[in-house]
């Protein structure tokens, strides 16, 4: 059984997360996603489900990757620090925007800071591929879903979420403009 006090002690009452905490909070995690598990890495763990169920499994049916999962704790843990001081009189705030996963927009905006990384390496992002036939929904594209583009691998193409990007066209044809056998 999991014991929440235990894992409570991973937070710094001033309202700081401790960077070596994130272990101790992903081990939390795992046993909410896998009770019995020895795995204390929310991306190992995600690994192992996903190859548990062969690749059969939803996205949402997966913990959060340990970048996601920092970004989170982050986040509640300000936000449970600005709770903590609510009968202060001036307490002393920092920025949501400082280390504590919200970042501002340009516009000047406060918005959540997801991820501070890439979602998953180059090659495999390449890999992931919808089965779109008519058009590309929110609700149905798996690419939307995680927050891609669609790709040439796509069984839709020329959908309104595919990558526009001219660099790449303009490259491709001074590539072949270069291509002659002398």
């Amino acid at each position: 059984m999991i014991c929440i006090f235990k894992h409570s002690q991973i937070w710094d009452l001033r309202g700081m997360y401790q960077q070596t905490s994130s272990i101790a909070f992903q081990a939390f995690t795992c046993q909410l996603y896998a009770r019995n598990t020895k795995i204390v890495g929310a991306n190992s763990l995600r690994y192992h489900m996903f190859c548990a169920k062969k690749g059969q499994i939803e996205s949402g049916q997966l913990p959060p990757c340990e970048d996601s999962l920092m970004q989170h704790t982050l986040r509640a843990n300000y936000q449970a620090a600005i709770w903590r001081r609510s009968l202060e009189n001036l307490p002393d705030v920092p920025a949501p925007s400082a280390g504590h996963g919200w970042e501002l927009d340009d516009g000047g905006s406060l918005k959540i800071r997801w991820m501070a990384g890439l979602p998953a390496p180059d090659v495999v992002l390449n890999l992931i591929s919808c089965t779109c036939r008519r058009t590309c929904r929110p609700s149905d594209c798996s690419c939307i879903l995680n927050g891609l583009k669609c790709t040439v691998v796509c069984k839709l193409q020329g959908c309104s979420n595919m990558v526009q990007d001219d660099a790449i066209v303009a490259q491709d044809a001074n590539d072949s403009d270069g291509d002659s056998d002398d």
